[in-house]
C-alpha cells in the first residue's frame, strides 16, 4: 500500500462539489492522503474561481489536510481532471454528480460522466 493516497477533487462552487470535497477530506483523513483541488474557470471568471478557492483553502486548513490548490483557465473541467490525474499519478478523482454546468455541458454529457469514462484511475462520484 502507498504511503499517501493522492486524491484529486474538482470544485466549481456548487453544493455538489462541496460534498465531493468533504468526502475527499474524509478519505484523506482515513488514508493519510493528500488532496489537490482544481477549479476550472472560463475567461472573465477568475474572481469567482479565486473566491471558491479561498473557501476551499480555509476548509482544508481547518481540517488539517495535506493539500494543494490549482486554478486552471479552460472550458473543459473533465479533461483538466483526467489529464491532471494521469500526469500527476493520482489514485482517486472525486467529483460531484452535478455542478454549475450549462446547456452545453448537458449536450456533451456531465463532467462526472466524462471523468468516469476517461480516467485511468478510480473515480468517486458523490451525490450528497
Amino acid at each position: 500500500m502507498k504511503e499517501k493516497m493522492k486524491i484529486l477533487v474538482g470544485v466549481d462552487g456548487s453544493d455538489y462539489s462541496t460534498w465531493a470535497l468533504m468526502e475527499a477530506i474524509s478519505i484523506a483523513k482515513k488514508f493519510s492522503g493528500h488532496v489537490k483541488v482544481i477549479t476550472v474557470y472560463k475567461r472573465g471568471h477568475k474572481d469567482e474561481a479565486t473566491k471558491t478557492q479561498i473557501k476551499v483553502k480555509q476548509l482544508l486548513e481547518e481540517e488539517k489536510i495535506d493539500s494543494s490548490l490549482s486554478a486552471i483557465l479552460g472550458s473543459n473541467p473533465s479533461r483538466a481532471l483526467v489529464d491532471t490525474a494521469k500526469n500527476e499519478n493520482f489514485d482517486l478523482i472525486v467529483v460531484g454528480s452535478r455542478g454549475l454546468g450549462s446547456a452545453a455541458a448537458f449536450l456533451l454529457g456531465s463532467v462526472s460522466k466524462q471523468v468516469v469514462s476517461k480516467a485511468s484511475c478510480d473515480v468517486l462520484v458523490v451525490k450528497k
